[in-house]
């Protein structure tokens, strides 16, 4: 049994590192098996949180590396279970990523997946997360906005969240890169 959780870890550490490889030279960042979004700095959340095409490619390194997909570029090459994947995965992770940016200018109350190792969010994300990749967290009691938040149907919630993502990403990237968390 000790053998095969051994097995285990070394799987994940390759994995980890083959995805987090190429972000190391992107970011100029230090990135382990156990880096979480909560651990990424704000340049990174910043250049990640737009969803446009870069990013969209720093997520798709990082996911089909930790998958043994290949690089980037190869993902137009990648048949259409596996393209799907990385898709569905890219907009899990795209997500977290606009939670974390709302959470840490205090619109958000915390968020359990946020503090996950991005190695096991990609691993395990079929098995572990892929039901609640149409959650969202809750809207901090400090927001503005919060009133309107509790008045809502609770089913509608998710949405009321979702409709604040395009203003905070405009404030998050406003801000000063050396307010870090």
């Amino acid at each position: 049994m000790g053998r095969l959780l051994y097995i285990s870890e070394c799987k994940r550490r390759i994995a980890a590192k083959k995805g987090f490889s190429p972000w190391g030279r992107r970011f100029g960042i230090s990135i382990d098996d156990n880096t979480s979004i909560r651990r990424l700095d704000n340049p990174v959340i910043k250049y990640l949180v737009r969803g446009n095409e870069d990013s969209s490619s720093a997520l798709y390194e990082l996911i089909m590396g930790m998958k043994g997909l290949g690089l980037a570029p190869r993902f137009h090459y990648l048949d259409s279970e596996s393209k799907m994947n990385v898709t569905d995965i890219t907009l899990f992770l795209l997500d977290l990523v606009r939670f974390e940016a709302m959470y840490r200018l205090g619109w958000l109350d915390d968020y359990p997946f946020l503090k996950v190792p991005l190695v096991d969010l990609i691993q395990a994300f079929q098995e572990q997360f892929s039901a609640a990749r149409h959650n969202t967290p809750a809207l901090s009691s400090v927001h503005p906005l919060y009133e309107e938040y509790v008045a809502e149907f609770e089913g509608d919630r998710h949405s009321f969240v979702r409709k604040l993502i395009p203003d905070a990403i405009k404030t998050f990237c406003d801000t000063e890169d050396d307010a870090e968390t």
